[in-house]
């Protein structure tokens, strides 16, 4: 049942899912699988029919309108020149897997060797590969390192761009392996990503967010209610269990109530805030908040960590990006491509290419990537109307992200009052530990120096960004503070660890709490170098696993 009247929502079932996203859908999905228990998953946002949200091509219109993410907005960062950043977040069915860029990496085996280390037991590489694989139809099909018969559906991207052909090469002539597959445990290496975009007949074509994966082909199924803008207030909490959660749905507020558990997966910014407004966190901030404490949890919140990036962008001498794509006769053409045979560019993201690098040669993993804009990075909407042609770039070019993939700065979810409906306060702390800046320093000279290579440098016209004149590394460091942004890969706010302090166990079960799990982003202890969007799958797959007991 999907989008229920008020009068038709359940008051009670065994397991409450508190946010649709690239976790929680999963969880709610598998959770259902067994017929005996009754399933219900809330999302505060609204359904995902548009097609900004179904055709890939669109993608960097998708995650631009408002409609569809909570934007939310941080303190000044004393690290940036005290800029105030929005994070960008899914406010729709599928969350953030509906408007992202599609990218699926899932960083280094390693990297989650170093979760176990932290004392995350069962969250190794070799334990976690499981679940990507059973999240996964990759178009390759089965094999050791991929899924072939998972809900969602992956394959490599294929853009007909010129310039992304170019940046192979560049990467190549400049040392880099190109590759054929980035998600082989790559420690240095260039190709093109694999991209959630469905392949085949029967469906081709469309975005793979966890709702197109994991919710629509199961939306008969009788024990999943699906409630849709239905913002979770404050968990109900009864002499230390969770029981269910006070919920506004469409406005009007209600209680449902969970006999097994309660599981948050809500995002990196909002799962810890719905913690402290439920009672659970920092005793001293929630009383001064007047806030009743549940459970006294130091750490919720806490360790914020984000992968903070610099965007180099270049203008062209020839049509060579995806801009080529926005003359009249193209669009009629990628409109028939894609009515009549799913392909072209309306199949394909913007961000089609990329790599992962070290920038010290002793690392084990990489610790920096870049990920290839097609086209120039969409420019600023201003005013309440949301137009597609706003975003348009004006100029023939492309662009560069390239952040800092494992990052040692750490920032902070606090809440700004009691009121469910303000907007957390939210720090950054962007290059609080300067390692960070020295790495990313590293890296961005590294891909300004491969941007001289011949086989991309022949179309290049001008750096607009930073620009030729800024060619030291003080000045080079001055303006990745003026001008730096943020992946938008939030997570570590309810980290799980073996410590009393964590806020979660292996299990994602929230310590001090009985009935209570996380599962989504805010989970991690420490940020893969890599797009989120894989692993918070991942972590969705096993969350449902652990709590199935399979």
């Amino acid at each position: 049942m999907w989008g229920a009247p008020m009068t038709e929502l359940p008051a009670d079932c065994d397991y409450l899912v508190i946010g649709s996203g690239a976790a929680g859908a999963v969880v709610a999905a598998r959770l259902s699988e067994d017929p005996d228990v009754r399933v219900v998953l809330l999302e505060a946002g609204g359904r995902d029919r548009s097609l900004l949200l179904k055709l890939p091509g669109l993608g960097f219109a998708a995650g631009a309108h408002p409609r569809y993410n909570w934007g939310h907005p941080t303190e000044p960062i004393a690290g940036m020149d005290n800029r105030e950043l929005v994070f960008l977040q899914g406010k729709v069915l599928g969350g953030s897997s509906s408007i992202n860029g599609m990218i699926y990496t899932r960083g280094h085996g390693r990297e989650y060797d170093i979760w176990q280390q932290m004392g995350c037991r069962g969250w190794g590489g070799d334990d976690v590969l499981e679940y990507f694989k059973k999240s996964e139809g990759n178009e390759r099909g089965e094999g050791p390192w991929h899924g072939g018969s998972g809900p969602v559906k992956v394959r490599p991207a294929r853009p007909d761009v010129p310039i992304c052909d170019a940046f192979l090469a560049a990467a190549e002539a400049a040392g880099f392996p190109v590759l054929e597959d980035l998600n082989l445990d790559t420690i240095d290496g260039f190709g093109y990503y694999d991209i959630n975009a469905a392949w085949g007949t029967g469906g081709g074509g469309r975005r793979m967010s966890t709702a197109a994966a994991y919710l629509h082909p199961i939306r008969e199924r009788k024990n999943l209610v699906v409630v849709s803008q239905a913002l979770a207030l404050r968990l109900i909490i009864e002499k230390g269990r969770a029981r269910g959660a006070e919920v506004s749905v469409r406005g009007e507020v209600t209680a449902i109530r969970a006999a097994r558990e309660v599981i948050v997966s809500a995002g990196a910014i909002k799962t810890p805030q719905l913690l402290l407004l439920s009672g659970i966190g920092p005793a001293d901030q929630l009383r001064g908040l007047d806030i009743t404490v549940h459970h006294d949890g130091p750490r919720v919140g806490q360790d914020l960590q984000n992968h903070v990036c610099y965007r180099p962008q270049y203008i062209t001498n020839l049509p060579v990006t995806a801009d080529r794509h926005l003359s009249p006769l193209n669009v009629i053409k990628a409109g028939l491509n894609y009515a009549f045979r799913r392909q072209g560019p309306l199949v394909e993201s913007y961000a089609p290419a990329g790599g992962f690098f070290r920038t010290d040669p002793g690392l084990e993993t990489p610790d920096a990537q870049v990920v290839l804009l097609s086209a120039l990075a969409p420019t600023s909407v201003s005013g309440s109307r949301f137009r597609i042609r706003d975003l348009l770039p004006k100029e023939h070019g492309f662009g560069l992200t390239i952040y800092q993939g494992s990052p040692h700065s750490r920032g902070a979810v606090t809440l700004r009052s009691a009121d469910p409906q303000a907007t957390p306060k939210i720090a950054p702390g962007y290059f609080s530990d300067p390692r960070d800046m020295a790495i990313l320093l590293k890296a961005v000279k590294r891909m300004r120096e491969m941007m001289r290579q011949p086989a991309i440098a022949r179309f290049i016209d001008r750096e607009m960004m930073p620009g030729d004149h800024i060619q030291s590394d003080a000045a080079l460091e001055a303006d990745i503070r003026t001008n730096g942004a943020t992946a938008y890969h939030q997570c570590g706010t309810c980290a799980m660890g073996q410590g009393p302090d964590a806020v979660l166990d292996p299990e994602l079960r929230v310590r001090g709490i009985d009935g209570l799990r996380v599962a989504d982003t805010s989970i991690m202890p420490r940020i893969p170098n890599a797009a989120l969007h894989a692993p918070t799958i991942m972590i969705g797959e096993k969350a449902a696993a652990m709590i199935r007991g399979v």
